[in-house]
Order: structure tokens, then sequence, then C-alpha cells
């Protein structure tokens, strides 16, 4: 619950906020109510917060909230809050970011107020290349056959709205990357697709994810994964070329963190060499080895790694066939 309203609400930032770094904390850091760090950097000024992440529909949790933080400038990162209790929290000093995009936080030497509204665009209403658009671009890559399928299977597929699978297709027309016509709907370019893609992944898509970063003592092929369970990255490079052994590993699993980390006898660190965050598509879509390489050739790139370099120029040989990566 905590990473889903974490990501939410840092998905809704506008683009010129980037977040730089997030760290979940241990239980210690969690009993006095700091649930992750996070750095945002904004006019290119880094800020670092305290979060304590939790669910608010009534002032009276807000009251709780405050008591519990008067000694401390901590952010609370919450679902969307009413006009009422972001006025009830502004006027108490409570710091808030919600997953409308609504922000609100005053510190030394600092203010940031955003109200989560969509702006209007006369002059250019094409769609761009949003979170939203990656999570089903990356579905319909996996399998070109949900391009002729009905949008609530695309969007159960996808793990996005069916608002979002109608902004992919149209984004997809206005590039000509899809015909219009309903009749023939098949990608025109998936080469271009795919290389658009992966270049966006680690600006648009990687930094949402917000892993969750722990250490093991267990090599990752003792580790067992359960049903749904994907390894990416390094490890998924490793099994499907035999090329490099991982450093880092990185899993993606829709098991509860803590319990994922009792079964990998794992802790926070922050130097820790396995990285836990859920997946970003549908729980119905079937990761075949074409989306599988789509993903690990993408985190390959975004490491800047010169050795994962040349593992993700591997697949790309193997499987993906595009001209050049990014």
């Amino acid at each position: 619950m905590e990473q889903q309203i974490l990501s939410q609400a840092l998905d809704a930032l506008p683009e010129h906020i980037e977040i730089t770094d997030i760290h979940y904390q241990d239980t210690d850091a969690r009993d006095i109510g700091v649930d992750a760090t996070l750095t945002l950097k904004i006019a290119g000024e880094a800020r670092t917060f305290d979060a304590n992440i939790k669910r608010i529909h009534r002032k009276a949790t807000l009251d709780a909230f405050l008591q519990t933080q008067r000694q401390r400038e901590t952010l609370l990162i919450c679902n969307p809050l009413s006009a009422f209790l972001r006025q009830y929290s502004e006027e108490r000093g409570i710091n808030y970011l919600d997953e409308a995009g609504n922000a609100h936080i005053v510190q030394p030497g600092f203010f940031l107020h955003i109200e989560g509204k969509k702006r209007e665009n006369t002059q250019d209403t094409r769609p761009s290349l949003s979170v939203g658009i990656m999570k089903c671009l990356f579905a319909l890559l996996a399998d070109d056959k949900l391009l002729n399928q009905p949008y609530e299977v695309m969007a159960e597929k996808s793990g996005v709205s069916l608002g979002m699978v109608s902004k992919t297709l149209k984004y997809l027309i206005d590039i000509q990357a899809i015909p219009k016509d309903k009749k023939s709907r098949r990608f025109l370019d998936r080469s271009t697709l795919i290389q658009q893609w992966l270049a966006a992944y680690p600006q648009v898509l990687r930094k949402k994810l917000a892993p969750f970063r722990v250490k093991t003592p267990l090599h990752w092929q003792a580790m067992t994964l359960e049903e749904g369970d994907l390894w990416g990255g390094e490890v998924a490079a490793a099994t499907l070329t035999n090329y490099l052994e991982p450093e880092e590993y990185w899993l993606f699993t829709r098991d509860p963190i803590q319990k994922k980390m009792r079964e990998l006898q794992a802790r926070p660190s922050t130097d820790g060499q396995l990285l836990i965050a859920a997946p970003f598509w549908g729980k119905s879509l079937s990761i075949n080895t074409a989306a599988q390489v789509l993903l690990t050739v993408a985190e390959l790139l975004a490491s800047n790694d010169s050795r994962n370099r040349e593992a993700a120029e591997i697949l790309n040989g193997q499987y993906l066939h595009l001209h050049s990566l990014p």
C-alpha cells in the first residue's frame, strides 16, 4: 500500500520536479513515523524529506499525524485530499504531497505549492510519452495482438485505466505508429517504438518504480521465486545470455515487501545488492521472452554501466534487432 501511494504521488508531480533518490526506512525509523526518505530536485536545488505515508480521510487523522510529527519536518504523502483537508493541513503547518498532484511544502528558504489540476493546452493536444502511456505501450509490445482487443482487455493487461488506453492509442495514431483504421490495427514501425520506449525508460518510468533496496546473504541463484515474481536487469541478462555475473539483483514481485524480505533473509540497506519493486504491468499480462528482453535491456541501459551496455548489445543482436540502441 505504501509503495503504491508513494509511486502515484510522485507520478503526479509536474515534469520539472525531478525525483533523484528514494529510500525506504528500517523498522526503527518507522517507529518514529518515517517510512521513507526522498530527494526532490526543484529549479536545480535538491531537497531531502523524511516522509510518512498513510491514508487520510478526516481531520482527526491529520490531528493525530500532527501530534506525532510535531518535532519533525515530516512530509505527509497520502491519498488525494479534499479541498477542506488541504486547507486544514496548510493552516496547521503540515507539509503534504497527495496522489492527485496537490503539494504544499514550507521550509526555511523554500516554498512549494501545487494544485493538482491539468493544464489546458489549446495549441497541442497530443499526449506526451507519460508513465501511463509507457506502461500501456509495454503491454502492447509484449503482445501486439492486444491492439485488436477491447479497451477493457488492454487496460487489464497493462495495469492502466481505460482513459489511459485511449490516450495511448491516440498517441500511437498521432505519431503514425499504428493506422487510424480500427479494423486493421498493427504496428507500422515496431523497431522505432521499441527504441523510443528504451530511450524514455530511465527518466519517465524507471524513476517512478520506487524500488526498495535491501541486503541479503543469499546468492540470486539460491532464491526461490514465487508465482508472478520476475527477475529484471543484470540477473535477467545473465539468464538470457550467460554473459555476466550479476552484481545487482532487480526483482519484481507482487508479494508484500515485508513478506518477501523474510523469505530472502533481507534487511533494508542503502548499499544492498537487491532491489525489490512492484510490477508496473497488469497481473494478467504474460511476460514472454520478448517482453522480458525489452525490460532487461531498458534496465541495463539505465544503469550507465559499460559492462551492462555490452550485455544489452548482445540481447539486441539476439532478440530486438534494432539498428542501434539509445
